[in-house]
């Protein structure tokens, strides 16, 4: 069996954010969002329209955007949290059913208890019946990214780490903001700059779910109110010209050690997805052979699966969208079930390995993913070494990056994925800083154009 990431590595990204949350200084500890509880796990993922992207049209003509979902007023909700969680909720939604738990990765099943907090948006059946798709073909090799998007440093109290060069920093910290349409748009059109196809924004969920959350932006929370802004990026991109497409980077972090055998887990597996797609419009979805892309990250939160939690999610994906069905992405701890009697293999269209930005390239054969990344560091706010999960992996000066793209060129993968675009708190980040300047985004455009090339694809 494979292993994505060594252990220590692996601890890092679930909780390495949580000592900076703990132990970080007061000017650091209030700096951006999830920088201080993370996602893919980590602490918590393409350039000009050269890239020549064949779409299989899948139906015709673009789709009208319906008028917004109105957000909540934001409230708090009276409730002790935890490192990692907060149980602040908008006006309307329920307090987490965790409000009084803390929550540990790797701890025994629970209940989700009610999804009464899963509030689909609009492109959902039966009311949205249009979704025709912009589908990459089944045979086509792409490239992508894992798109961070938790960020609002427009907030001089959130961003003393990147202000005082702890952590890279974008070149304008006064207009980089989950809320800001222009910010998104510049971030993809860097994306379509570096030869990608398609972006996974990291998705967190709704608030009121019983999975781990962040207060740093509240009253705003960036999971859902991230999303609409990254729609008017993407409608002023296709006004342009430039074409990005969007999936899911499905953070199963917030899974809150779910039995997804039970009925009631493998619902709470499944709205996550459907209130992400529901909220996008079908004409941006990433999609592989007319099937929309789900990308999971690893399972150290979830209790028990088997291969009916992915044919459960599949078929009411189908049922609330047209019949169309997930082109689901595994990372390797979902290559066999877990907590089931006997162990199982699993099956789904890809398999990837998380931990290329520590480790490097994966060359394993099985994997269908090609995952690279620029090195690895957590030490801005964390201290003692590996045995303390903190770790310093060397760019190199970009070599680092290179070699394991130019490994990349050997392989049979069918997709390159860029570990990580912007995970700044871990030093992941391949998008312009100031530390970098374009280094990374030149780097993997020479190299995806090349990937693509060797394929017949591109």
């Amino acid at each position: 069996m494979h292993t994505s990431a060594p252990p220590k590595i692996l601890a890092a990204f679930a909780l390495g954010l949580l000592t900076a949350c703990a132990s970080g200084s007061a000017a650091a500890s209030s700096s951006s969002a999830p920088e201080a509880a993370s996602a893919p796990q980590s602490s918590q993922p393409a350039g000009s329209s050269s890239t020549g992207r064949a779409f299989a049209q899948t139906g015709p003509g673009d789709l009208a955007l319906p008028a917004e979902t109105p957000v909540p007023a934001a409230t708090a909700t009276p409730a002790s949290g935890f490192n990692g969680q907060s149980n602040q909720v908008p006006d309307g939604y329920p307090t987490p059913t965790t409000a009084g738990e803390k929550l540990v990765a790797g701890g025994p099943p629970r209940d989700p208890g009610p999804l009464d907090w899963a509030k689909p948006g609009p492109y959902i059946a039966p009311a949205w019946t249009d979704f025709t798709l912009n589908s990459f073909a089944a045979n086509q090799h792409l490239a992508t990214t894992y798109y961070f998007y938790w960020h609002d440093l427009t907030d001089p109290a959130r961003r003393a780490r990147y202000s005082g060069g702890q952590f890279d920093a974008p070149p304008d910290l006064d207009h980089y903001s989950f809320l800001l349409p222009e910010t998104h748009e510049r971030e993809f059109s860097d994306m379509l700059d570096a030869g990608l196809d398609f972006v996974l924004p990291v998705y967190w969920g709704e608030p009121g779910h019983p999975g781990r959350t962040t207060s740093e932006t509240y009253p705003h929370y960036w999971s859902t109110e991230g999303i609409p802004p990254m729609i008017q990026a993407l409608d002023q991109l296709a006004a342009g010209g430039k074409h990005l497409q969007m999936g899911m980077f499905y953070d199963t972090t917030i899974m809150a050690n779910a039995d997804l055998t039970t009925a009631n887990g493998k619902e709470y597996f499944y709205v996550n997805v459907r209130d992400f797609y529901s909220r996008i419009p079908p004409k941006y979805w990433a999609a592989v052979g007319g099937k929309p892309i789900v990308w999971l990250y690893d399972a150290l939160w979830i209790s028990k699966f088997d291969q009916s939690s992915l044919d459960y999610l599949s078929d009411r994906f189908a049922q609330d969208f047209g019949g169309l069905r997930p082109y689901i992405v595994r990372e390797v701890q979902w290559e066999q079930s877990k907590g089931v009697t006997p162990q199982q293999p699993l099956h789904s269209d890809g398999l990837y390995g998380w931990g290329a930005a520590a480790n490097g390239f994966n060359p394993d054969p099985t994997l269908t993913v090609a995952e690279v990344g620029p090195g690895f560091r957590n030490t801005a706010y964390c201290s003692g070494g590996p045995d303390k999960n903190c770790f310093d992996i060397n760019r190199q000066n970009g070599a680092f990056f290179e070699h394991q793209l130019q490994q990349t060129l050997a392989g049979t993968h069918n997709m390159l994925a860029l570990e990580t675009w912007n995970e700044f708190s871990e030093g992941t980040d391949v998008q312009e800083t100031v530390q970098y300047g374009r280094k990374y985004i030149q780097l993997a455009r020479t190299y995806v154009d090349r990937f693509k090339s060797v394929r017949g694809s591109g």
